[in-house]
């Protein structure tokens, strides 16, 4: 992979929000928070989780970056970024937790393509890699799968070779077709990126955990869990039981075993995800749409634990 080359101070406005968030004293409030995906396709493909890793590693305001920052002005000529939030900046440590879903896995509408917990300031302070990074890279990536899906095509025989790709949006946008499952560029209006200011969310409105429910390799359901249920739920019964919200039924569902979707990728602002090769994650995204081939999405089951 090339070296960065894509300049994250292009966009100003996360930092006017976190500006605002360090005068009104509300910077430290603590919140758990998701970003939903996105409602106009029958399934998303996630991406991008590498590309935030490799980001955070980067992720500094170092002096040449506040002396820019100070240079920025009004019309009047005044600093925009005043003296007291770019020292705050400068001494700033991430402590953040996010949880992604491992790169190919295939999430139905609504179901969490990032679950955020930490200072809200430094959520605004990431979000234009969460969404370049993480919600574009999804993006092209569901496109790329939704091709071959609505063509009825399940497997490859034969995994085509990674791309090399700068990093970007053009590069990103390569990688992701490729993850996706695609051989070719796409073009398509990318949906609007959920804002922040949506995110101040109960803790018990987010999950902590996702198990996807199985029969031997066939998908029964998606389970969610609060922090709570995730650490406490029995993990040996065969026997689940849920509140379906399609149907908003309760469920009682016996499996052969599960699976927990959401892992970390920063843990206290330290990134901790082992990267897999693009030749992998691309045959992930083969073997979840393979998976899901056979299933009725429009009324998979999806819902909260109850016990």
């Amino acid at each position: 992979m090339q070296g960065s080359n894509f300049d994250w101070l292009s966009d100003l406005s996360p930092l006017f929000k976190a500006q605002e968030l360090w005068f009104d004293g509300s910077y430290h409030n603590q919140v758990s928070w998701m970003v939903d995906t996105p409602s106009d396709t029958p399934f998303t493909i996630s991406c991008g989780a590498a590309l935030l890793a490799e980001h955070v590693k980067r992720f500094r305001f170092s002096p040449s970056v506040i002396f820019r920052l100070g240079q920025v002005t009004d019309a009047r000529g005044r600093s925009i970024f005043q003296e007291s939030f770019l020292n705050y900046l400068q001494r700033l440590r991430l402590r953040i937790n996010v949880k992604v879903t491992p790169e190919g896995t295939l999430l139905t509408p609504g179901q969490p393509l990032l679950i955020f917990s930490g200072p809200r300031i430094q959520a605004i302070l990431l979000e234009s890699a969460f969404q370049y990074l993480i919600w574009d890279s999804s993006h092209w990536a569901t496109q790329a799968a939704l091709v071959n899906w609505q063509n009825k095509r399940f497997t490859e025989s034969d995994t085509h070779d990674a791309p090399t790709f700068p990093f970007n949006p053009m590069g990103w946008k390569k990688r992701a077709i490729y993850i996706g499952g695609g051989s070719e560029d796409l073009e398509a209006a990318i949906p609007a990126w959920s804002s922040f200011d949506s995110g101040n969310q109960e803790q018990n409105k987010v999950p902590s955990q996702i198990r996807r429910l199985f029969d031997g390799e066939h998908p029964l359901g998606d389970v969610w869990l609060t922090q709570s249920q995730d650490h406490h739920a029995n993990v040996s019964s065969l026997l689940i039981d849920f509140h379906d919200f399609n149907s908003d039924k309760d469920l009682k569902v016996n499996i052969t075993r599960f699976l927990n979707l959401y892992k970390h990728i920063l843990l206290k602002g330290h990134p901790i995800l082992v990267g897999n090769s693009l030749e992998y994650l691309r045959r992930r995204t083969w073997k979840h749409l393979e998976a899901f081939s056979q299933v009725d999405l429009a009324r998979y089951p999806i819902g909260w634990y109850q016990g």
